[in-house]
């Protein structure tokens, strides 16, 4: 990162104090000074850094932690309620440091959840190019296609949408009560349902048990 612009706004914000957002307006109002100095403008060189104060308080770079949330089903993965809808981050303790999710995992689903206070390495987990994995334990009903792991080895197109191979392996098969493993390596939103819901089978249950190298504990 030597001598490269860096918007000051993210910086504050993978120091863990607050959102993009708020570090703009907070910025604005004259509340951040770089070197002791106030500092109203967006970008600076990185290598001119030597400290950042925000009201007064010197940000220190905090460790990357990760932690791994069992998501009930019911809670939305936003931190961001709307129509009603429950937010995971009313799961946290009170005081738990400011994280971010990696990924998410919709209203009906359950399972492992990563929360971390590094924004970085939550983009780098969900970016597709990082070939990270995620594991699914999924309840299906209807009648399984016969070869359905091989026709999951390309990918599909959906309604416009292009999802990339995917992972099957049946672990039950009988009509109403189909259990299946899946993995992925991408987190298009209800990917899952869509594309089960393409072979006319409906999730009945969807558990996320894994993501990368972090487990569900069982």
């Amino acid at each position: 990162m030597k001598n490269k612009q860096i918007r000051i706004s993210k910086l504050i914000s993978h120091y863990g104090y607050c959102s993009r957002k708020e570090a703009e307006e907070l910025i604005s109002n004259g509340d951040v000074k770089i070197n002791n100095q106030v500092f109203k403008k967006f970008f600076i060189y990185n290598n001119l850094i030597k400290s950042i104060k925000v009201k007064d308080k010197l940000l220190l770079k905090q460790k990357t932690r990760v932690w791994i949330l069992n998501k009930p089903v019911g809670f939305v993965s936003s931190n961001k309620e709307q129509f009603k809808q429950k937010s995971l981050f009313r799961l946290l303790p009170e005081n738990f440091p400011r994280v971010v999710t990696v990924g998410r995992l919709d209203i009906n689903s359950d399972g492992l959840i990563l929360l971390t206070n590094n924004p970085t390495l939550s983009n780098f987990l969900e970016n597709p190019i990082s070939n990270v994995s995620r594991q699914y334990l999924v309840k299906v009903y209807g009648n399984v296609p016969e070869n359905l792991e091989n026709k999951l080895e390309n990918q599909l197109v959906i309604n416009g949408i292009i999802y990339k191979k995917v992972e099957l392996r049946i672990l039950t098969k009988k009509k109403n009560n189909n259990i299946l493993k899946i993995k992925l390596f991408e987190g298009k939103n209800r990917e899952i349902r869509n594309i089960l819901n393409h072979f006319n089978l409906t999730v009945k249950k969807l558990t996320r048990m894994s993501f990368g190298p972090f487990k569900l504990k069982q």
